[in-house]
């Protein structure tokens, strides 16, 4: 992979659960070499649904739109859970979308959580949409437009401190940081 390639890594701020409101998010433009060449934001209802439509349009309406390669989300939920449309994400961007938790995520006890929600079979179906859950490293990823190993690369390829990749832990600490007064640990 060329050096030049760019990840647009985002994350979501703190925000109120189960209140009506909206989180920040933030997204942070990386080479694969981890310089930083730009950030963007929006912002997203808690436990709405619209995450994939407001991600599309902070990166076509930005002047980075064409310099994406990957896209790298800190999971496939933002401000609580709105959850993002991954291959929809990937197919109107024209880029793969990649989905990044810490943890293996236990589904039943995520079911268990939706099901307060009118739509939950929605929800729970975006979930299962975004394909099946692969390790790399000491992290797991979901991801929609790249095979396995192309994401491993990125994913190897952009990790440098901690076991997420540079970008996204950037993010985290921008969008903590705007959203707390104080940024906290990825």
């Amino acid at each position: 992979m060329k050096g030049l390639l760019r990840v647009l890594a985002i994350d979501d701020g703190s925000f109120k659960p189960r209140q009506k409101g909206k989180a920040i998010l933030i997204a942070v433009l990386s080479r694969l070499d981890n310089r930083v060449e730009g950030i963007l934001s929006t912002s997203v209802k808690v436990d709405g649904l619209d995450s994939t439509k407001k991600i599309i349009e902070m990166v076509k309406k930005s002047k980075f739109e064409q310099q994406v390669n990957f896209l790298i989300l800190d999971g496939i939920n933002f401000a609580g859970f709105n959850i993002v449309d991954l291959p929809l994400l990937s197919k109107k961007l024209g880029i793969p979308a990649i989905a990044i938790v810490r943890k293996r995520p236990e589904l039943e006890k995520i079911k268990l959580a939706l099901s307060c929600f009118k739509d939950c079979g929605k929800r729970i179906a975006l979930i299962e949409k975004a394909g099946p859950i692969h390790k790399a490293g000491n992290i797991f990823f979901q991801c929609s437009g790249a095979d396995r190993q192309t994401v491993k690369t990125v994913l190897a390829k952009t990790t440098k401190w901690s076991n997420l990749p540079e970008a996204l832990r950037l993010a985290h600490l921008i969008a903590s940081g705007v959203s707390r007064g104080e940024s906290t640990r990825p």
